[in-house]
């Protein structure tokens, strides 16, 4: 007999909440190789398009993470946010370019992640303070970064599921001059969810209406 699962938008919230926080209970392997990949593609990015940057443009080069977590796992490893600055810390052509934003919705894992920032060795070392914000992903961030001409920056989206992430999102960090991204998300939510039609509007939103009305039938 087949299985239908549905959910109303508030309990998907509530859903990623428990994810986030149980994601950060343990490092599995997969944490560790998707941190790592970020951690490599960022520096051989970073190497090629900041000297671009300081020829031509304001001489910065941007990280944005907009579903950062806490910066660290319970068994005390360090997770994307950290590995990153590191890298940076690490390059002095990096450091000195670098403009590192971070946002997490969950206020504890904003103010956890300001407080590993701080106590990271070196980070007074560079040249522009790492910003953490507590905010919620959603159409002010569709439309920030479709309106606006940003610096060179490379955007990681790794949400707890799917909320906020959206076509438009993607588009706008990436529609500048030296702008790259990675996302991922979780193939098992999108399967529940594509013929789900209380979160119609974030299936529509990440894969366009036509596209995800497709894949419905």
């Amino acid at each position: 007999m087949e299985q239908s699962i549905y959910y109303d938008v508030q309990q998907d919230i509530e859903l990623g909440a428990c994810m986030a926080k149980k994601f950060f209970e343990e490092r599995g392997d997969q944490s560790v190789v998707k941190a790592r990949i970020i951690q490599k593609y960022f520096v051989a990015w970073a190497n090629i398009v900041v000297g671009t940057a300081k020829r031509w443009g304001e001489g910065k080069i941007a990280y944005i993470d907009l579903y950062a977590g806490p910066g660290r796992y319970k068994d005390g490893a360090a997770s994307t946010p950290l590995m990153v600055l590191e890298k940076a810390i690490e390059n002095e052509r990096i450091r000195d370019a670098l403009v590192a934003l971070f946002n997490d919705v969950d206020e504890n894992n904003s103010n956890t992640l300001k407080q590993e920032i701080a106590k990271l060795p070196g980070i007074e070392t560079l040249k522009y303070p790492p910003v953490v914000n507590c905010n919620e992903v959603g159409k002010d961030a569709e439309e920030y970064f479709s309106e606006t001409q940003i610096i060179p920056a490379f955007t990681f989206f790794d949400p707890f599921g799917y909320k906020g992430l959206s076509l438009r999102l993607v588009n706008g960090v990436i529609k500048d001059w030296g702008c790259d991204c990675v996302f991922f998300f979780n193939y098992n939510r999108i399967n529940a969810g594509i013929s789900n039609p209380s979160v119609k509007s974030h299936m529509d939103a990440l894969f366009g209406e036509e596209r995800a009305r497709v894949r419905t039938h």
